[in-house]
C-alpha cells in the first residue's frame, strides 16, 4: 500500500512539474504575420509582427528561391514586436521562418513558413531605369549594398526647357539599392530631385534635395527628421527644422559630434565684374555672384560654424562655366556661379574640412578651429602670391590633376580620393585651349598628400575608357572601399554611341551633353590590378528619349544598421 501511494504521489509531482514547464515555456501569444509596407515610397519593404509574453530577440531565415540568408534582430523593448523586412528582390516570392529567443536563451519557432511576394519593378523605363549588369565578379567585390541617388531629365538644356519638362526632372527623386550581383533589393521614391547621400551613424539614410532640404529616413522610407534653408525663396513645410542658410546643396556629411556639414550658396553683388569667360576685355558690370559657404549645423538647426569662400579666395579668379545657367533655374535668375562647391568632407584625424570647388578646379583643406587654409590641390595658375604658398607640389611621373572634379573624400588608408570629371582642362584668360570631349575622359584619382612637405602624388587612378564615352560633364563619385581596397566609381553620365562636341552651355551650334541621352555607369575596380573591373552596371535610358543621372553613391555593409 505504501509503495502504491508513493508511486501515485511521484506521478502527480511529475505531472505538476510538467504542467509548470509548459506554462513557463516561451510562446507566441499572437503568431507572426508579414504585411506590405504601408509607406508606398519603399515598395520592396514589408513589416513582420508578432506578440510574445516578454521581450525577445528575433531570428528570421529568408529564402527567395535562389539564395538564403538570416536576419537577426536585437532584444525588443516589449512583447509586441514589429520588424522591418528589407533586402528583398522585386517580383519574387520569399519564405520566412521566424524564431523568438528570450533573455535566458529559450527559443520558440513558429511552425509555419510565412510567404510574401514583392511587387515587380516599374517596367516602362520612365519611372524606373533599365538596369544592365555587364559584369559582377562577386567573389572579388567588396561585400555589401550600393545605394545610388538617381535622377531623370528630359533632353535639352535647362534654360530652354518648358515648365512640364522641368517638372519631369525636378519632381522626381529616387534612391536605388543593388546587391553585389546588381539586383535591386530596395528603392525609395521621393517627389523632388535628390543630390548627395550619406549613411548616418544610427543606420538611417541622409540626403539633400532640390528643395534645399536635408532629409533623414529609415529603412521603411519614413521621414525621421528634415532640415530646410530658412533664408531661401521656398517657404518651409510644417515640421521642417529651420537652418539659417540660403540653400542646402550637394553632398551632406555627418560629424562625430552628431552635427552636420553642408554647403550653402552665398550670393554677393560685385562691381566691375566679368561679362564673359572667353573674352577678358569684354565690358564689365555689377553682377550677382554665387560663392559657397560651408556651414555646420546642429540637429536642432543651429548654425555653429561657418567658412565663407568670399573671405578667403579671390572672386576674380574664375573658371569655365562661371556664366552657366546653373543657378538661374535654382532661384537666382541671372546669377553667376563662381566656386560651385560640390562636396564637403570632415577629416577627423586633424579636425579639418575638405571642400571641392568645381569651377576653380581645386580641393582645399581647411583647419576647422582657425579656419585657415592648410593646403590647396590645384594647378599653379591664377592664385594670389599668398595662396600660392598653400599649393601642394606635384611629384611623380604619373601625376595628373583633376578638372571640374566632384566629391573629395579621405580613404580608409588616409589618402585623398576625388572623382575627376576632367572637362575643360583649361583656365580662362590664360591662352590655354579648352580640351575636346574626346580628350576629356573621366576617372577616379587617389592622391597621397604629405602635409608636412606640402606634396601630392598619385598612388592610383582608374583607367580612361574611350569606348564607354564616359566624359562625365558633371556630378560623379568615387570611394575606396574599406575591406578590399577596391575603388567604386560612379560615372554619372556616359554617351556610348553618341558624340559630345562642346561643353559650352551657350554654344547652340554644337552638341552639348545636355542635348544627349545619358547612360550612367557604375564600376568597381581592384586597386591592386589597375584596369581590372570586377563590377560594371549601366542605367540605360529608354529609347534614348531621356537622361538618367546617378549623382552619387555609397557602399554600405548592409541595409540594416550595425548591431
Amino acid at each position: 500500500m505504501n509503495n502504491a501511494r508513493l508511486l501515485v504521489l511521484t506521478a502527480l509531482a511529475a505531472t505538476l512539474l510538467l504542467s509548470s514547464d509548459i506554462a513557463s515555456a516561451l510562446q507566441f501569444s499572437k503568431p507572426p504575420q508579414i504585411a506590405k509596407n504601408p509607406n508606398e515610397r519603399v515598395p520592396l519593404a514589408a513589416i513582420l509582427s508578432f506578440e510574445v509574453e516578454k521581450p525577445v530577440k528575433t531570428e528570421i531565415q529568408v529564402d527567395d528561391g535562389s539564395r538564403k540568408w538570416t536576419l537577426n534582430f536585437p532584444m525588443s523593448s516589449n512583447a509586441h514586436v514589429t520588424l522591418p523586412i528589407v533586402g528583398m528582390k522585386a517580383g519574387t516570392t520569399h519564405r520566412f521562418e521566424v524564431t523568438a529567443i528570450d533573455a535566458a536563451g529559450e527559443r520558440v519557432a513558429h511552425p509555419e513558413q510565412l510567404i510574401y511576394t514583392t511587387p515587380a519593378l516599374p517596367g516602362d523605363g520612365i519611372e524606373f531605369p533599365i538596369i544592365r549588369v555587364n559584369r559582377a565578379e562577386v567573389n572579388q567585390m567588396e561585400p555589401g549594398v550600393t545605394l545610388l541617388t538617381v535622377r531623370r531629365m528630359p533632353l535639352g538644356r535647362p534654360d530652354r526647357q518648358t515648365k512640364l519638362q522641368r517638372e519631369f526632372s525636378e519632381k522626381f527623386g529616387m534612391i536605388i539599392a543593388v546587391n553585389t550581383a546588381g539586383e535591386v533589393v530596395w528603392y525609395y521614391k521621393f517627389d523632388a530631385r535628390i543630390a548627395g547621400i550619406a549613411s548616418l551613424n544610427n543606420g538611417n539614410i541622409f540626403f539633400h534635395t532640390l528643395l534645399n532640404q536635408s532629409v533623414e529616413i529609415d529603412l521603411l522610407g519614413n521621414t525621421i527628421r528634415q532640415w530646410g534653408a530658412a533664408l531661401g525663396s521656398r517657404p518651409l513645410p510644417k515640421g521642417v527644422i529651420p537652418v539659417q542658410a540660403v540653400t542646402l546643396h550637394h553632398t551632406p556629411d555627418e560629424l562625430p559630434n552628431g552635427n552636420f556639414l553642408a554647403l550653402q550658396a552665398f550670393p554677393r553683388q560685385i562691381d566691375n565684374y566679368y561679362t564673359s569667360e572667353y573674352d577678358q576685355a569684354a565690358p564689365r558690370k555689377t553682377q550677382t555672384v554665387i560663392g559657397d559657404e560651408i556651414i555646420e549645423f546642429t540637429p536642432e538647426g543651429k548654425v555653429v560654424w561657418r567658412w565663407n569662400a568670399f573671405d578667403y579666395l579671390d572672386p576674380f579668379k574664375i573658371g569655365y562655366e562661371t556664366f552657366s545657367p546653373y543657378w538661374w533655374v535654382r532661384g537666382f535668375p541671372g546669377a553667376l556661379g563662381w566656386t560651385h562647391g560640390n562636396g564637403v568632407y570632415y577629416d577627423k584625424r586633424d579636425d579639418s574640412v575638405l571642400v571641392s570647388f568645381r569651377k576653380l578646379d581645386a580641393v582645399l583643406k581647411i583647419d576647422k578651429k582657425s579656419k585657415e587654409i592648410k593646403w590647396i590641390l590645384a594647378r599653379d595658375v591664377g592664385w594670389s602670391p599668398e595662396l600660392r604658398k598653400k599649393l601642394l607640389k606635384p611629384i611623380g611621373d604619373n601625376f595628373q590633376y583633376f578638372h571640374h572634379q566632384h566629391n573629395p573624400r579621405v580613404t580608409p588608408d588616409g589618402n585623398l580620393i576625388v572623382f575627376n570629371n576632367n572637362v575643360f582642362q583649361a583656365i580662362p584668360f590664360t591662352g590655354e585651349k579648352v580640351k575636346s570631349p574626346e580628350e576629356s575622359l573621366s576617372n577616379a584619382i587617389v592622391y597621397e598628400v604629405d602635409a608636412a612637405r606640402m606634396t601630392a602624388k598619385v598612388v592610383f587612378s582608374t583607367p580612361k575608357d574611350p569606348e564607354s564615352g564616359c566624359y562625365v560633364w558633371a556630378t560623379g563619385d568615387a570611394h575606396m572601399l574599406p575591406k578590399t581596397g577596391n575603388i567604386l566609381v560612379d560615372f554619372a553620365m556616359c554617351y556610348p554611341g553618341h558624340k559630345v562636341e562642346t561643353f559650352n552651355d551657350f554654344d547652340r551650334t554644337k552638341v552639348h551633353p545636355m542635348d544627349l541621352p545619358w547612360t550612367p555607369r557604375i564600376m568597381e575596380y581592384r586597386k591592386d590590378t589597375s584596369g581590372q573591373a570586377v563590377f560594371d552596371m549601366q542605367l540605360v535610358p529608354r529609347g534614348d528619349l531621356m537622361k538618367w543621372d546617378v549623382f552619387g553613391l555609397i557602399r554600405i555593409p548592409s541595409l540594416y544598421p550595425s548591431r
